[in-house]
């Protein structure tokens, strides 16, 4: 997909074909997504937060949308100021079971297996990639929250780091 070559960029794609990649094990076996889809957030035209569920939940399940939402400030011991990119990745589960969205059920992951499959590929793995005079060193997997929870849908929202550093020049 064209995009600006801009580093959050590049790395919301690296986050895409992480997740795109990512498989269970036994009792389910299979891709986390095969069903369901990945993508870097394209925007929405739903003003309110409910309308934005709804076309959330609209997408087949499971489905993950991966993106930049800025940076945090961290100030150094020498009185500078750094910066933390930090990346979101909403994940919608449904499933007609009570519960099974969040636990999953014959051969379908919920949102808890899938948090522990993302925090497996994402943690300390390095991105490898670089744009504007900064390299994307290390992903760090900074943990979940629940976004929202119905019996039969949940969508959860990971928290990514991916620390940059300053390129040679």
């Amino acid at each position: 997909m064209a995009h600006d070559g801009s580093l959050a960029s590049n790395v919301e794609e690296w986050l895409v074909t992480q997740l795109t990649a990512l498989q269970f094990g036994a009792p389910i076996a299979q891709d986390v997504f095969a069903n369901g889809k990945v993508e870097a957030f394209r925007g929405t035209t739903q003003p309110s937060g409910e309308e934005l569920i709804a076309e959330m939940l609209a997408n087949r399940s499971p489905c993950a949308v991966v993106l930049f939402e800025g940076d945090r400030a961290i100030a150094t011991q020498e009185g500078a100021q750094d910066y933390e990119p930090v990346y979101g990745i909403y994940v919608v589960v449904q499933n007609q079971r009570d519960g099974a969205a969040r636990k999953g059920d014959d051969g379908k992951p919920g949102t808890n297996g899938i948090r522990d499959a993302m925090r497996t590929a994402i943690h300390d793995q390095v991105p490898g990639l670089s744009a504007y005079g900064f390299y994307a060193e290390r992903a760090e997997f900074r943990g979940v929250s629940v976004v929202f929870q119905r019996k039969d849908a949940f969508i959860m929202r990971a928290e990514v780091v991916v620390r940059e550093v300053p390129t040679a020049v």
